[in-house]
């Protein structure tokens, strides 16, 4: 199964702050799974995190790794 995570870190606005890494398999093939730690988080700071990562996605190759 291929499978990509992308990770960024709060503060952290460039699209080469973007991490691409293997991810991990999920129960179904079909699945996007977000995971959030939103301890120090704001909805804003989520918000501009997914909106970064979706921006890397259209810059980058198909598939990412």
């Amino acid at each position: 199964m291929a499978t990509a995570k992308f990770t960024m870190q709060r503060g952290k606005v460039g699209l080469k702050d973007v991490a691409v890494a293997a991810g991990s398999a999920e129960a179904q093939s079909d699945t996007i799974s977000v995971n959030i730690d939103y301890t120090k988080l704001t909805k804003g700071d989520v918000l501009v995190a997914l909106d970064n990562i979706k921006q890397k996605i259209h810059a980058g190759k198909w598939p990412p790794l």
